[in-house]
């Protein structure tokens, strides 16, 4: 079994409201806990992608400059 981590967490009242609808018209199967999971893993998947992307921004900076 896997390890879980408890967190409070504050959330904004208009955002708690949000994902009441969507947990609804998702028929009421989906608890609130999975869909933050899976709002936290696309943050996660898309800070990771952005810093690639950085990361290759400065590598091929580098590389110009050390051309010159």
């Amino acid at each position: 079994m896997k390890p879980k981590h408890d967190y409070l967490a504050k959330i904004d009242y208009e955002l708690w409201i949000d994902i009441n609808r969507v947990k609804e018209l998702d028929g009421g199967v989906t608890s609130i806990n999975s869909l933050v999971n899976e709002g936290l893993k696309l943050v996660r998947n898309r800070k990771m992608q952005e810093l690639s992307v950085q990361r290759k921004q400065r590598e091929s900076l580098s590389m110009i400059t050390e051309e010159r």
